[in-house]
């Protein structure tokens, strides 16, 4: 049975109780990694997903992995996430490119508490010239890995990773996502690897102070559930 983190971990390891609407507006201080997400990464307007689905507002976290002041509050966020792990990857990566910056990051920060930690990246499909590579750096067959990437909605992405890092033999026993925008994702993923750890350092209602993200909740949540059959 997979294990959900309960509420986001923090910058120096500690684990706090699921967000409420209207709490977004007070971490803003105490959580400077949710405040960047929150002030650089929400793209305001329509815009069509990677999963096909249109918003009024995306998540491009790499306006804060790639960040001077960013790209290390992401490295310790996940690495606080590794270590409170049940088991310990042996080395960490995701599908290319949401995952790359991520990858860089967390092994900076794993590097500076003196922990070895191995990074691999899956491409969207084979190299076509030179080594004709799906995965760079792949791990020995049986090493427990970490999957990692920026936001999901769908989990398209963390799942055709999984699929990659498994055909080399590796066992998922993590996967851990800056945002989860909580639009079935997490539920996809639970089911393909049940065994893993599915850990969100963020889900959307902790970003419910930003407008476009409050309207667009506010709108789903007052549409009726759909008819039950019996």
């Amino acid at each position: 049975m997979i294990l959900e983190a309960k509420g986001q971990v923090g910058i120096g390891g500690s684990s706090s109780t699921a967000p409420t609407r209207g709490r977004a507006s007070n971490m803003n201080e105490s959580d400077p990694l949710r405040s960047q997400l929150a002030s650089r990464a929400v793209i305001r307007g329509r815009i069509t997903l990677s999963s096909g689905a249109v918003s009024d507002y995306y998540f491009d976290c790499k306006r804060v992995m790639l960040s001077a002041d960013g790209a290390p509050l992401v490295g310790r966020a996940v690495f606080s996430a590794i270590q409170s792990l049940p088991e310990l990857p042996r080395a960490i990566g995701g599908l290319t490119h949401g995952a790359d910056p991520i990858i860089g990051s967390t092994m900076a920060a794993a590097a500076a508490e003196g922990v070895h930690l191995d990074g691999f990246y899956v491409r969207k499909e084979p190299k076509k010239h030179g080594t004709q590579k799906l995965i760079e750096n792949a791990p020995l067959p049986g090493t427990p890995v970490a999957i990692v990437d920026d936001v999901v909605t769908k989990g398209g992405s963390v799942i055709r990773a999984i699929d990659g890092i498994e055909s080399a033999g590796c066992r998922v026993v993590a996967v851990i996502v800056l945002v989860d925008r909580l639009e079935g994702g997490a539920t996809k993923i639970k089911a393909r690897v049940p065994e893993a750890r599915y850990v969100p350092l963020y889900t959307l209602e902790d970003f419910l102070d930003v407008e476009e993200i409050r309207r667009e909740w506010t709108k789903n949540s007052a549409q009726p559930s759909p008819a039950v059959s019996t």
